[in-house]
């Protein structure tokens, strides 16, 4: 994700608040990051100390080797909690106070809530994931509005899961990824007769969900044709409303969704459905995230969570969806 587009006055902006208050809360916080690397180093030569003194005493004792197992498995298990404990409040409290503060520069309405995520009903009513899921998680959720644009987004992951029996009965349960990634919501200033869905080009499961996507909501959704080549390369719409989807998709906004997908570099999916414009942008990526062996006052560090917002809120400027094109009916 190309993320360097930040202008100089916002790079200008983001140097005088590391300069200000923040890099001494910076300063407080990295006494808290250290904690969990000395944490770290104590686990990595207990838990070997405590296994080779158990593999003695049992092999002393000639008591069942498996008891070795059991030891070595529940001191990694007691050292791995002895060290999450640390970095967990490290990682709280960065979010919390770098995260919050760099949204301000962006703009004073923004809320930022690190454990909660973007509402299972605006997923589901978003059309682009129609597969049921059994497990919801996300983080870093944002609300907040950019002049006229209401807007959140959050990290999601979405999975399903699957049971197997082998022949001796035993089951075996394995989870498989929906969406991850960012997922981003939009008021679109107008609500839509149809529903419009915006999708990557045929091929895997996105080419599935689109000839699904009728049957799935009771309605009958066709793929639309449009007059344009270089947006079909990347794109495919389906809508129920033939008319609105190509008012929806003027010139403009397909030249913009182009150059958005190349930005995000990824298969970037979108909707329009109720008075909401759904943006769902794969990625492997974990945003907002302090490094473990980084010093937590680390201009880099900052720097890169501030792109990523600014990528994040730049949406609504790629998309110009502060111009209001479409008007509340």
């Amino acid at each position: 994700m190309d993320v360097t587009k930040t202008s100089p006055a916002r790079q200008a902006d983001l140097e005088s608040l590391f300069s200000g208050n923040l890099k001494g809360q910076l300063k407080e916080l990295d006494a808290v990051r250290q904690q969990a690397i000395k944490r770290l180093l104590i686990a990595c030569i207990l838990v070997p100390v405590i296994s080779l003194l158990a593999f003695a005493y049992i092999e002393a004792n000639r008591l069942d080797p498996e008891l070795i197992l059991w030891v070595i498995g529940l001191s990694i298990m007691l050292m791995y909690w002895f060290v999450a404990s640390k970095w967990a409040s490290y990682r709280k409290g960065y979010k919390t106070q770098v995260v919050g503060k760099l949204l301000g520069t962006f703009n004073s309405s923004f809320k930022y809530s690190p454990t909660e995520q973007v509402s299972s009903v605006k997923y589901k009513e978003s059309g682009l994931y129609p597969r049921a899921y059994d497990r919801y998680q996300g983080e870093d959720y944002v609300i907040g509005k950019l002049d006229k644009t209401l807007i959140e987004f959050s990290e999601l992951h979405t999975q399903y899961k699957t049971t197997t029996r082998d022949s001796k009965g035993r089951t075996t349960t394995n989870w498989h990824t929906i969406f991850k990634g960012l997922f981003f919501v939009a008021d679109a200033n107008k609500h839509f007769n149809g529903k419009t869905y915006i999708m990557p080009d045929s091929t895997g499961l996105f080419s599935s969900i689109g000839k699904s996507i009728g049957n799935l909501f009771g309605t009958r959704s066709d793929k639309v044709a449009l007059e344009d080549p270089d947006f079909e390369r990347f794109f495919e719409v389906y809508s129920d409303d033939q008319v609105e989807a190509r008012y929806l998709l003027s010139p403009a906004l397909m030249r913009r969704l182009i150059a958005f997908r190349a930005e995000a570099d990824a298969r970037v999916a979108l909707s329009f459905v109720g008075g909401q414009l759904y943006i769902a942008i794969p990625t492997k990526k974990a945003y907002f995230e302090p490094k473990f062996f980084k010093p937590a006052v680390s201009l880099d560090v900052i720097k890169e969570i501030y792109q990523d917002l600014d990528f994040i809120t730049g949406i609504v400027e790629d998309l110009d969806l502060n111009t209001r094109i479409w008007t509340k009916e």
